[in-house]
């Protein structure tokens, strides 16, 4: 298998699209002809007449051939068979390191009905690898690695051959840092400007907090939809998380300067201003650390 191109990777609908190419090589003496010399003769893809292998893909969401496939025999009766498709391959992503996240894509390919008294897979490695330009944007695609093997299909009786091809691709995360964390983390120093604000202007204090609060709950929302609907947190889940509760906090800390003042309390909001103004940037850090080191 060796890869052309590949064109998409969807981490929505956990998908791969890719340009291949597939090489099947096997011997039958029955086609060996001493007149072809060391050369192969361009033959028609046989029909039922002729034994050839059937070979199907795990999880294939679809397929597109480019022509039709070509079918060589050399003077020894070895045949190659060559075929180019477009195939998308859909795998389970764990998208608990997003947006450093990297995932291994194995394509695997089983015969349809030949167990391993009939077919066994050896990987033509020389065949075996990528395009050094790819079109795939935002990530960073590795060497494609071939093994052969066989084992217990499920709902089959009988072990079967099995041929897995990997392929590692790396997320590209400085966009996500750029335009993700960069916004976020000016949206915390917005609400932790409301410890500068002095207390005589309240009002002000409680507009930057709900503003702040309003403006990451706009934002947490226009990303909802850039990622899977899935049942754990990521890194960037616990960042937004830990960077709502902290403008959040701003928030409360305005409406509790209120409250202070209502009651004639106003060193105590002072003594908040100065203990937010050390809690707050170490806050951040804190939370910084525990989604993306720890």
């Amino acid at each position: 298998m060796f890869f052309h191109d590949i064109s998409q990777l969807n981490d929505v609908d956990q998908t791969i699209t890719a340009d291949v190419y597939i090489l099947l090589r096997w011997r039958d003496p029955r086609l060996a002809d001493a007149r072809r010399a060391d050369g192969s003769a361009d033959c028609p893809v046989p029909g039922d007449a002729l034994w050839t292998p059937v070979i199907e893909a795990d999880n294939l969401r679809s397929r597109q051939q480019y022509y039709q496939a070509r079918f060589l025999v050399d003077a020894g009766g070895t045949i190659t068979y060559g075929r180019r498709l477009l195939v998308q391959i859909a795998q389970p992503l764990d998208l608990r390191d997003f947006p450093f996240d990297r995932h291994v894509w194995r394509f695997t390919l089983w015969p349809v009905f030949s167990k391993v008294d009939e077919i066994v897979f050896a990987p033509l490695r020389p065949f075996v690898g990528r395009n050094d330009r790819l079109s795939l944007l935002g990530w960073s695609t590795g060497v494609p690695d071939a093994q052969a093997g066989t084992e217990q299909r499920q709902g089959r009786l009988g072990a079967f051959a099995r041929f897995d091809v990997t392929l590692e691709t790396r997320r590209d995360s400085f966009f996500y840092v750029c335009k993700l964390g960069i916004p976020l983390v000016l949206i915390m120093l917005m609400a932790y400007s409301v410890y500068f604000i002095p207390s005589t202007a309240v009002a002000q204090q409680i507009g930057v907090g709900m503003t702040s609060m309003l403006t990451l709950i706009a934002y947490l929302l226009a990303l909802s939809n850039s990622l899977p609907k899935i049942s754990y947190l990521t890194r960037a889940d616990q960042f937004y998380i830990g960077a709502a509760l902290l403008v959040f906090l701003g928030l409360m800390k305005g409406i509790f300067t209120v409250i202070w003042l209502d009651r004639g309390r106003k060193a105590r909001v002072e003594r908040a201003d100065r203990i937010g103004r050390w809690l707050y940037p170490a806050g951040m850090l804190l939370n910084g650390l525990n989604a993306f080191l720890w």
